[in-house]
């Protein structure tokens, strides 16, 4: 069988993510194709607009036919993590290639930047501290686009297996916060955040929409009210930032005023907020300490075809359904990160037991 793999936020589905399924298909002709989506987080530290139910529902709609989750711990941290763990899952669902955007396009170009021996996340500092790469690798303005760097993760990751990678153009700006028919998942969730019609440039309905600043007021009161000792216990809290992010909680009401004047020559507004979210879900060192190592794949959602393709695996994968067979450790963490995004939906208690029952299945 032919399998070709996509690893995807969706933060929100829209035409661009439905343009990468489509040219995953035209390019690779797969008998099955694979997302592996974050769940109700994502990798630079923003809550999701839409819940991981929503973003299967959206996937299969739309022309994928197995859809599995990035555990939180592995969404919420730097992109090297996060590529890394990802191709370790469509490896486990023995892909044949991956299909991933790229701002610059040129897969040769990209494959010489994974075989730096530099952690890519760290590019952009260490340029800053005056180091410096052969000017044949291009880096512009001192550092890779979003979507080149975590392709570059990919490719590091890829050349222990026999996934073949496939770059495709990347068809907008990714900042770009103007809305068209292709436009920029920071567009959609600036519209949806001021009220605006986005119809034109997603293929699903998205009612309710929740925003990383509508986690701020208990966030605030969570750092002004947590003592820095306790705070030096979170995952990824390091260097003192503790008592940085307390004097500016105290000083500002207002989350961007708030994450504006955390960020700094150090400190990305994306570290900054993946810290932020640790904090709130309350993940202490000690737990991503005591993790074992993933050895299972949770399904979120399939049609008929992805259906078949777990039912033709099941002796070889460890694949979960249902959320209570999750191992224990896993099934702790990911609870408690369910309930704080709860507190965002328009209905808590009909999310949590959303999350409690089994995939989304299309027929």
């Amino acid at each position: 069988m032919n399998i070709s793999g996509i690893i995807v936020e969706y933060n929100p589905f829209h035409n661009g993510h439905l343009y990468h399924i489509e040219q995953a298909r035209a390019l690779t002709h797969p008998d099955v194709l694979i997302a592996v989506c974050t769940g109700n987080y994502n990798q630079r530290g923003d809550v999701s607009v839409i819940d991981k139910f929503q973003k299967t529902e959206a996937a299969l709609k739309n022309g994928v036919d197995l859809v599995v989750e990035l555990p939180y711990i592995y969404t919420v941290q730097n992109a090297y993590v996060f590529g890394s763990n990802a191709v370790r899952i469509l490896k486990e669902l023995k892909c044949d290639h991956l299909v991933f955007g790229s701002e610059t396009n040129n897969l040769e170009e990209l494959k010489k930047y994974a075989e730096l021996q530099v952690d890519v996340t760290k590019l952009k500092q260490l340029i800053r501290d005056g180091n410096s790469y052969p000017k044949s690798y291009g880096l512009l303005s001192g550092s890779l686009y979003p979507n080149d760097m975590l392709a570059v993760t990919y490719l590091k990751a890829l050349r222990d297996t026999d996934i073949v990678p496939i770059s495709i153009q990347r068809t907008n700006d990714y900042h770009s916060e103007e809305m068209d028919i292709i436009s920029s998942a920071t567009a959609l969730r600036k519209a949806l955040k001021e009220g605006r019609d986005v119809s034109k440039a997603t293929p699903i309905k998205i009612e309710h929409p929740v925003f990383t600043s509508d986690l701020y007021p208990y966030l605030r009161r969570l750092l002004m009210t947590t003592d820095r000792q306790d705070l030096e216990r979170i995952f990824l809290v390091s260097e003192g930032i503790e008592g940085m992010l307390k004097e500016n909680a105290e000083r500002y009401d207002n989350y961007e005023d708030f994450i504006s004047h955390c960020v700094s020559r150090h400190y990305t507004r994306s570290r900054i907020q993946r810290i932020l979210l640790h904090i709130a879900n309350q993940i202490k060192k000690e737990d991503v300490e005591h993790l074992p190592q993933q050895n299972f794949i949770r399904v979120l959602g399939f049609n008929q075809t992805g259906q078949n393709y777990l039912r033709q695996i099941k002796e070889e994968v460890r694949t979960i359904t249902q959320f209570k067979n999750l191992p224990d450790t896993y099934k702790k963490m990911e609870w408690k990160t369910s309930l704080l995004y709860s507190t965002l939906k328009k209905d808590p208690n009909a999310y949590l037991k959303r999350e409690l029952q089994g995939p989304v299945i299309l027929k």
